[in-house]
């Protein structure tokens, strides 16, 4: 697995050390994963590192910055609306595996819309719906590259780590998955619905 880390947040979370693009690097280096940390404190440097994913052809891009319904918001407080954002994936034609989206809102409804209508999108895209904890993001994102890490970047691993993540974190916390016959994202998981972790959460050993 490949993984590029996009650090985007405000200049308040770089004063108050509260990076989680920062943090998740260090935890993906402890489970041996290869990732690199960008940094895009600008519009510029986020088309940026997104065709650096392009190029590199990355597995995971993982996105930390501030969000809300309509879109994300880079450090200088420049605004990303989610049509914006999904051209930045569509002029490199690039469709990663998992997007995982580290800011409030960050699987909204609004970006899987974009990305349907667009020629290329993500496997998966993984992040909450609503407003959520530096600490609640930080272990949410050490279950999910844990799996990802031991079960490869698959939807199953997707879908335990989810279960992982609502019993241990938070409810709204959830993950879309593209659907070839339907050209569309399902959503998991489904509305409604309830569940547990019933077994353990595997864990990579050191060695």
């Amino acid at each position: 697995m490949k993984l590029l880390i996009i650090e985007a947040s405000y200049p308040r979370d770089f004063f108050g050390e509260r990076l989680d693009g920062l943090a998740t690097f260090h935890l993906t280096k402890l489970l041996r994963i290869n990732s690199k940390l960008v940094y895009a404190l600008d519009k510029k440097h986020l088309e940026k590192a997104i065709a650096l994913a392009a190029k590199g052809d990355y597995d995971v891009v993982h996105l930390s910055c501030h969000g809300a319904d309509d879109g994300i918001a880079v450090t200088d407080n420049t605004n990303v609306d989610w049509p914006d954002f999904v051209r930045l994936f569509s002029v490199s034609g690039y469709s990663p595996k998992a997007l995982i989206m580290s800011s409030c809102c960050g699987a909204a409804d609004g970006l899987a819309d974009e990305f349907e209508e667009a020629e290329s999108q993500p496997e998966i895209i993984f992040g909450s719906t609503d407003e959520r904890g530096y600490n609640e993001y930080a272990v949410a994102w050490a279950i999910l590259y844990n799996l990802f890490e031991v079960d490869g970047v698959t939807r199953n691993a997707a879908r335990e780590a989810l279960r992982a993540i609502n019993a241990i974190v938070h409810r709204n916390f959830r993950y879309l998955r593209w659907h070839d016959d339907r050209q569309e994202y399902v959503q998991y998981p489904g509305e409604g619905r309830q569940y547990e972790v019933t077994e353990r959460i595997k864990v990579r050993r050191k060695s």
